[in-house]
């Protein structure tokens, strides 16, 4: 049962980091003081990661929710364990009784004949087996993220080896014209500038990158890493600053095989860049059909 007073919409602002400074407070003082209040924010927090996982949410509370959950090694970690939770209901359909529905039947055993309360102890046998197969799941789906956790090692990996190439454009760019080498048809390969973007942890707008553009920068180079459900025939990148200023479009985007896995990489003209905030924006599109994939956020900063 739920405390009184309770304002649900309230606690889902307050969880989404809707509320004003006061607000918060008031929340958060509430919950401090009173045990019954802080199980009904536990309780929401519990029923917001739900209706997330299951798609439930609408787009600004979804791009909220990854924001501040996302930013939070914890939170994470629920997120993964109500996703896991509800991939493992899908898939076996096992409904878990209330105590009032087990205390009537073990009422109604115990009025039953020997021979139907043998029968309904070798039911309860399988149930029991049946909640050993979940954990043996459970398992499953511990190393299925201790596998997403590798795959987030190479993309970093992958990443430091660009930051490691940028550096040496820009060393090159840094020494006399007369000792950099033309590239083929005479003219000089444009500098670029890398930024990777990692699954999950990119997709919140407090774990903005950086990327600094030098005076002699002329692309920047943007790449996504893909999870491994993000399977679309193609894909369209939406960038914009972040007070909503439409910067550039890229459609037609298919994903190319990387060390990590997928990624979806695109140039930006270094121009269009200049100092700020921004926001990119990734899209799935089969058919007629187009699902947000995620929301990436950088700061940009010129020397």
């Amino acid at each position: 049962m739920r405390t009184e007073g309770v304002d649900e919409r309230l606690l889902q602002k307050y969880l989404l980091g809707s509320l004003s400074e006061e607000e918060q407070v008031q929340v958060e003082d509430r919950a401090f003081m009173d045990a019954g209040y802080l199980v009904a924010v536990e309780t929401a927090e519990a029923d917001l990661i739900d209706a997330y996982v299951r798609g439930q949410l609408p787009p600004q509370d979804r791009r909220r929710f990854e924001a501040r959950f996302f930013l939070s090694s914890q939170r994470r970690s629920k997120v993964e364990f109500a996703r896991a939770l509800a991939q493992i209901a899908a898939e076996t359909k096992v409904t878990v009784a209330r105590p009032s529905a087990w205390q009537a039947f073990v009422e109604t055993l115990r009025a039953w004949r020997p021979a139907m309360q043998l029968a309904a102890g070798a039911a309860m046998l399988l149930l029991a087996a049946g909640v050993g197969w979940l954990a043996v799941e459970n398992g499953a789906e511990r190393s299925r993220v201790a596998a997403l956790e590798s795959q987030q090692r190479a993309a970093e990996s992958r990443e430091a080896a660009l930051r490691q190439q940028l550096a040496q454009e820009q060393a090159r760019g840094a020494n006399p014209p007369e000792t950099q080498k033309p590239a083929a048809g005479g003219e000089r390969k444009p500098l670029l500038a890398a930024l990777v973007f990692l699954p999950n942890l990119s997709r919140a707008a407090g774990t903005a990158q950086q990327l600094t553009l030098t005076p002699d920068a002329t692309m920047a180079h943007l790449e996504i890493q893909l999870e491994a459900r993000d399977e679309f025939p193609r894909f369209r990148a939406e960038l914009h600053t972040r007070g909503g200023e439409d910067i550039l479009t890229r459609a037609n985007l298919t994903r190319q095989r990387t060390a990590a896995g997928y990624s979806v990489a695109f140039d930006v003209p270094a121009s269009a860049l200049p100092g700020g905030d921004y926001e990119l924006a990734l899209k799935g599109v089969a058919g007629d059909q187009t699902t947000d994939i995620g929301y990436y956020y950088f700061r940009v900063r010129r020397q």
